[in-house]
């Protein structure tokens, strides 16, 4: 399933196109030849029976796997949100402290961020969160952070603050780093396109009874599976694919960081 979800919108929709396509007209080819006349009205009416069927199953299962695995995209994407949020209360907390002290923890602050778009996000693309170094620096800053426990001049604020935001820094990353090691279940995404594959047949034999009038239906319902199919396929992974979890919040408090927004001391010489 990884090389299905690692490709680009564009190629996910062409290998789809494709692929439906592709069956339908092998479909419609093999029934047109070995199906006798005669028993295509028969066919034809049976397979009518079993389309409201089968569509309804195709729908319920795509529409299943549409929505939970935007859900996970979704919910990795709100953990950005909640590391952002975290990582700018340690920085504004960090701020009260002496230079040196909010400076080599802001320091600590940028390297450990500016490592989640590019080693982090590969990383957990490739299904091996271990190998970045994303945890390394976050146990750097943990340190540098806790280090201040054992110093009488942070205020009991300003400790409890910092402390509280790598907490909900650290559970964010776990968070993600859970949501990255999932996949989509492979059996339902199987059954749902055998559902459309067995939609596309029976609507191919309906539209060998009922003649040229309803091949533009079955053309429609041969788009409308792979679109549906293209769909599940590009949600369904958070860190490769055509919908990635966006960096951007991360990469713009980095800047911020650089640009000497959390300390304040720089502005006032």
């Amino acid at each position: 399933m990884k090389a299905l979800t690692s490709m680009s919108d564009f190629a996910t929709l062409m290998a789809s196109l494709a692929f439906i396509v592709g069956f339908a007209s092998l479909a419609a080819f093999l029934l047109i030849r070995y199906l006798p006349v005669g028993s295509r009205a028969g066919a034809g009416t049976t397979a009518h029976a079993y389309m409201t069927a089968f569509g309804s199953l195709f729908a319920f299962l795509t529409g299943f796997l549409i929505n939970s695995e935007y859900a996970y995209l979704k919910a990795a994407q709100n953990s950005v949100g909640q590391e952002v949020a975290a990582a700018t209360q340690l920085a504004s907390a960090s701020s009260t402290l002496p230079p040196p002290d909010a400076e080599r923890i802001q320091d600590r602050m940028r390297v450990y961020l500016s490592s989640l778009p590019t080693a982090e996000w590969n990383a957990l693309a490739l299904d091996k969160p271990a190998s970045s170094p994303s945890g390394i620096y976050m146990g750097e800053l943990q340190q540098q952070v806790f280090s201040l426990s054992n110093r009488e001049y942070p205020s009991t604020s300003a400790l409890t603050a910092m402390e509280d935001a790598i907490a909900q820094m650290t559970q964010a990353r776990r968070e993600r780093i859970v949501i990255s090691s999932g996949s989509l279940p492979l059996p339902l995404f199987a059954l749902s396109l055998f559902a459309g594959m067995a939609l596309i047949v029976n609507a191919i034999l309906v539209a060998l009874k009922s003649g040229a009038r309803f091949v533009f239906v079955a053309s429609g319902l041969v788009i409308t599976v792979a679109l549906a199919i293209a769909a599940v396929l590009a949600v369904s992974a958070p860190f490769r694919g055509p919908f990635v979890t966006k960096a951007s919040p991360v990469i713009e408090l980095v800047q911020e960081l650089q640009d000497g927004r959390f300390t304040p001391w720089v502005h006032e010489r």
